[in-house]
């Protein structure tokens, strides 16, 4: 399905393929996209503004794909199941929000690099409320992160990125922040952790580029976590 008309709705079906969305406005709600992509079972491509995608059900059904690829375009994703995907979700887009929001049981492949969400690119990202779970539990495997920085797609360093009130476990790094510059201005705050990843809760950051507060918490313990 490729979408070209603005202001298009979306609304309760069962889409059996790919959705491309390249038209403003448009809003996908209360359905279920099922493919075995190894591309993107939704892409908001660029020139697309002010996309909600809520309430959707994303299932790769164990292919190679990233569940929603903001691929220049903006939007919010709200009340998402993404699962049996390589990757959750990948941002190269100014302008997203991603909010209560569900990432799980992603998929290990031969050379994959598995993170719930990664930002390559992208001012003013929101990620809140969600449960963004790296780890699987089912085979006792921690993937790569929760929320990984870069590689940047170009050289636009990321700006006045929000990571509030979420819950995370599993990865490498439980946060990855890229370690090469990649962010200018962010702030991590309110969220609760896991201990099931591989080194560290977080990893690679920027110096004073991100505010961690005090508030980021192990979720067994309410102790801070860092």
């Amino acid at each position: 399905m490729t979408i070209t008309e603005d202001g298009t709705v979306v609304e309760g079906l069962h889409i059996r393929g790919s959705v491309t969305v390249e038209a403003d406005d448009v809003i996908i709600r209360n359905s279920l996209i099922q493919t075995d992509t190894s591309l993107y079972p939704v892409r908001v491509a660029d020139g697309a503004a002010n996309v909600l995608i809520e309430n959707v059900e994303i299932d790769n059904m164990g292919g190679t794909g990233i569940g929603i690829f903001f691929n220049g375009g903006t939007g919010h994703v709200v009340g998402a199941n993404i699962h049996s995907s390589e990757d959750g979700i990948r941002i190269q887009s100014d302008d997203v929000v991603i909010e209560r929001s569900y990432i799980h049981d992603l998929q290990r492949q031969s050379g994959g690099h598995h993170d719930c969400i990664q930002i390559r690119r992208g001012d003013n990202v929101t990620i809140t409320g969600n449960t963004l779970m790296a780890y699987v539990g089912s085979s006792d495997d921690p993937l790569n992160a929760a929320i990984q920085i870069g590689s940047l797609s170009g050289d636009d360093r990321i700006t006045n990125l929000r990571v509030t009130g979420n819950y995370m476990n599993g990865g490498n790094f439980t946060f990855n922040g890229g370690g090469r510059g990649e962010i200018e201005s962010a702030v991590i705050s309110g969220n609760r952790f896991g201990r099931d990843y591989r080194y560290g809760v977080i990893g690679n950051m920027d110096g004073d580029a991100v505010s961690w507060e005090a508030d980021n918490v192990w979720d067994d313990t309410g102790r801070p976590a860092s």
